[in-house]
């Protein structure tokens, strides 16, 4: 398998829940390395095969505070707190988008780790966040799921506006 390459966000792979990982017919630590690869390459704290081309459940999250950097395989939400708080939020599919998305504070993941081995883990703060917007693609979701349609607006005007400062400020330099 070579590098992974972020898909366009129109890509039909990102709507719909990928299928199962299946440990028989596919390298764990493999997928594992090149995911770690390409969120570090395209500059995330995680990423999701999916977003990458592959239909597979699986997700990597970088290293947050103390928590190392690990994969999620088959990963299945068991529980959140109903403690919420509202943080801005990127997406690597969707570049320059930034959103105020609220999320639970803390939740319960049970997941299988590179050795196919079960595991059930609560995370909370940011590590909890990065967690429920990677499992928001394992279900065919995004954050723009979790914005109304005037804060996607106000931020891509925001965005576009960015844009045009940049490129008239760059456009007098020779």
């Amino acid at each position: 398998m070579e590098d992974l390459e972020l898909i366009s966000f129109t890509d039909p792979l990102l709507k719909k829940a990928p299928a199962d990982f299946n440990f028989e017919e596919n390298d764990a630590k493999d997928i594992s390395e090149k995911l770690h690869v390409a969120m570090v390459k395209t500059g995330g704290i995680g990423i999701s095969a999916n977003q990458v081309g592959l239909d597979m459940k699986v997700f990597v999250i970088n290293k947050i505070d103390d928590m190392p950097g690990k994969t999620f395989f088959n990963p299945e939400l068991i529980g959140v707190s109903n403690q919420t708080t509202i943080m801005k939020e990127g997406c690597l599919s969707y570049p320059g988008l930034w959103l105020m998305i609220r999320r639970p504070v803390t939740c319960a993941l049970k997941y299988y780790n590179e050795e196919n081995e079960e595991v059930v883990e609560e995370f909370s703060g940011i590590p909890a966040r990065v967690v429920l917007h990677e499992y928001d693609h394992m279900v065919g979701q995004n954050f723009t799921m979790r914005a109304s349609k005037l804060k996607i607006q106000r931020a891509l005007k925001s965005m576009d506006k960015k844009v045009k400062n940049y490129k008239r400020k760059n456009s007098n330099v020779r």
